[in-house]
């Protein structure tokens, strides 16, 4: 039986450009695995070790690519929200833009159906993918399991706009602990 995953990628859109990321990764199976929600007066996330992995290799990711800032980020039981910001490297955002020209850039990087071959360097699915690389490492060597997935095999993303929506965002991140229990009702 052949599995087909849904490719959620914007077609033709390329991701290596200067913008504003919102990202959701999610662990495999949805397992809680890296702490949980307290305080229900005032809820927020209590990492465990795996959790605290996560951190430190979110935090670490600028180290790793020079043109990227961390903005928003919330760690939950079973997923992680954040705004990744890829600042552009040199010459302007126009030629290399949503709207440039296909014969660009992207042809080369594009299938017939616009679906992407591979993953550019730079890119936010390079970027997701060292982080998930490093992070599944790590806790693994702790787990003492090594090879074994720890994530859903894509995470979902969205261009972020303008102003408003990453505010919008952002909220939404820093609120994610409060609306736990509610969530977990719905599953």
């Amino acid at each position: 039986m052949t599995t087909y995953h849904k490719y959620t990628r914007l077609r033709g859109y390329d991701y290596s450009i200067g913008g504003a990321y919102f990202i959701t990764i999610n662990t495999l199976g949805r397992s809680h695995l890296f702490g949980r929600v307290v305080d229900p007066s005032d809820p927020y996330m209590e990492l465990n070790d795996h959790g605290r992995i996560v951190q430190q290799c979110w935090d670490s990711i600028p180290k790793h690519f020079i043109n990227v800032h961390l903005d928003a980020f919330q760690i939950m039981p079973d997923h992680l929200h954040g705004i990744v910001v890829i600042a552009e490297l040199g010459g302007s955002n126009a030629a290399n833009g949503p709207n440039a020209a296909k014969g660009s850039r992207h042809a080369s990087t594009l299938q017939g159906d616009g679906r992407p071959c591979g993953v550019r360097p730079r890119s936010l699915g390079s970027i997701v993918g060292s982080f998930k690389s490093a992070a599944t490492k790590r806790i693994n060597e702790l787990r003492g399991s090594h090879g074994s997935p720890l994530w859903q095999h894509n995470y979902h993303d969205r261009v972020i706009r303008n102003a408003q929506e990453h505010a919008r965002i952002a909220k939404y991140i820093s609120e994610n602990p409060a609306k736990w229990a509610n969530d977990m009702k719905h599953r």
